[in-house]
């Protein structure tokens, strides 16, 4: 999935700015507080809204808070060139992976707190599984069209799931330990899936 190029804000439709207002407000919150302690009444006040405001725009909590995941941490989708090779992929791969683990640094704390969230709150973790499950899909099919299953180490599948793990791990590692999960242990990580 790549990320869509945004709009000026002055561009939008009064309810995107709005959408786009709370979950900017969210994301500071949590980024200061984490999942846990960030109520509604803080989101709304932090965006200069009603707490009406998110329930016009979010099913609940747990909405906003899929929401503001999803606005800040969207699968990696490194530009591939055609006709690459699978140990190609894999090093392209590597090194989008390692230049997003140093940028994603400032936010490891929302992060973490998401991932205790979702752990927490079955109907969180119940929600990350069914966007998981269609990003695998998506990105399962996107990897059939550059390569034959015939020549994947796995199923498809099951190979970008395996991936996705190995992106969370190196990511979360990088965060802890960047002295040892550098750049370059993450590439060489990639590198090994598609060894040549």
């Amino acid at each position: 999935m790549s990320r869509a190029k945004s709009k000026p804000a002055d561009d939008l439709p009064k309810r995107e700015r709005t959408r786009r207002a709370l979950i900017r407000a969210a994301a500071e919150l949590i980024g200061e507080r984490g999942y846990e302690r960030t109520s509604l009444e803080a989101v709304a006040a932090r965006a200069g809204l009603s707490r009406g405001a998110i329930y016009g725009n979010f099913a609940d909590r747990d909405a906003l808070f899929m929401a503001v995941a999803e606005s800040l941490w969207q699968p990696l989708a490194p530009a591939f060139p055609p006709g690459a090779s699978l140990a190609q992929t894999m090093a392209i791969l590597g090194r989008a992976v390692a230049a997003e683990a140093a940028a994603r640094r400032k936010r490891a704390i929302g992060a973490v707190s998401f991932q205790l969230y979702a752990l927490t709150h079955e109907p969180m973790r119940r929600r990350l599984v069914e966007a998981n499950r269609e990003v695998y899909r998506a990105a399962a099919q996107r990897l059939l069209a550059d390569h034959p299953e015939a020549r994947l180490p796995m199923p498809a599948e099951a190979f970008v799931k395996a991936l996705h793990a190995l992106i969370e791990g190196a990511m979360l590692l990088h965060l802890l330990t960047p002295e040892l999960m550098t750049a370059e242990a993450i590439e060489a990580a990639f590198a090994g899936f598609a060894p040549d």
